[in-house]
């Protein structure tokens, strides 16, 4: 009850145009966004519809999961019988990488404890690259949720379409990881792009540490391999990140 109490202040403390309908520039700026990740999370829920996950599996994926990367990794380590904690591992190590994002936008999150775990749960690389510095807490609520909402219900109808495609359609040469790379790839310099355009006495300053996390990315991918660097990648990364902004 506390918990519902502290919700429904939050919500009438809100901006209500702004929470509600959203201001313009708002919307055209998450519309983009959340209409690339579409036909991304319909893939998904075509190849688990093909796998017989039920629609209401389809939907807790998204809903508890959200994320992209994640989901694909489990999807054939599901098919092929693995456990749960293997699949909690694999979707653990994929999502370190939300730690960065997360430290870094953590100053828009609003300030009670429910909504700001709301937003956090939201997060996601879409969202992260879409919001700005200055984005208020509704901002940021709006933009994580609709970004949210549209990848599971995306994904849910993409496991409805599944039903109705021919099998044939869709071979196992698919690669689903090709359109989600180069959604990803876009947001992330659309993002950079902005974000130097605001800074423009530190440009230099944040290519370098940018340089910075990608070569000791790379040398961690030589020294652990593509299977085992992810996590000491993100981890030393958010700490490289750390030490530059304070």
């Amino acid at each position: 009850m506390a918990s519902l109490r502290e919700g429904k202040t939050f919500m009438q403390q809100l901006p209500q145009s702004e929470f509600l309908t959203g201001r313009p520039a708002l919307w055209r700026r998450v519309a983009p966004t959340a209409l690339a990740i579409v036909p991304v999370s319909m893939l998904f829920g075509v190849l688990a519809a093909r796998a017989d996950w039920s629609l209401l599996e389809v939907a807790l994926v998204g809903l508890l999961g959200f994320t992209g990367s994640g989901q694909f990794a489990a999807l054939p380590l599901a098919q092929s019988g693995a456990g749960f904690f293997t699949l909690l591992l694999v979707s653990a190590s994929l999502n370190s990488r939300y730690l960065p994002m997360a430290f870094a936008s953590a100053a828009r999150l609003p300030r009670r404890w429910l909504p700001k775990a709301v937003a956090a749960h939201l997060l996601g690389d879409e969202a992260y690259a879409t919001e700005a510095q200055g984005d208020s807490p509704a901002a940021v609520l709006m933009i994580r949720a609709t970004i949210f909402l549209t990848w599971v219900l995306s994904g849910v109808l993409g496991a409805c379409l599944a039903r109705a495609l021919p099998a044939h359609w869709l071979g196992s040469e698919l690669n689903l990881g090709y359109p989600a790379s180069v959604v990803l790839m876009y947001l992330a310099l659309s993002q950079l792009r902005r974000r130097l355009a605001l800074l423009p006495g530190r440009r230099l300053a944040i290519l370098v540490r940018l340089a910075l996390c990608v070569t000791l990315s790379l040398a961690l991918i030589r020294l652990l391999g593509s299977l085992y660097f992810w996590i000491p990648s993100v981890l030393a990364t958010s700490a490289l990140l750390s030490w530059a902004r304070s």
